[in-house]
């Protein structure tokens, strides 16, 4: 059930018209703010993480990546 909701809850609004303007409109762009604040975050980080190891991906570098991000 939460994931049906958290689902629900992360879909745009402009997406949802079934959605009148109000409160869950609200909590929805919380929620994308959030999301994409923590995507930026993430992908920031991973360029220093890049950046202290050289700077240039390697195959042993994404499976690094991958075990540290995900």
């Amino acid at each position: 059930m939460l994931a049906v909701i958290t689902h629900s809850l992360i879909t745009p609004a402009e997406e949802r018209s079934d959605m009148e303007p109000g409160f869950l409109t609200l909590i929805s762009r919380i929620v994308h703010a959030v999301h994409d604040a923590n995507l930026r975050r993430q992908e920031r980080q991973i360029g220093e993480f890049v950046e202290t190891r050289g700077g240039r991906i390697t195959d042993d570098l994404e499976r690094q990546i991958g075990q540290y991000f995900c």
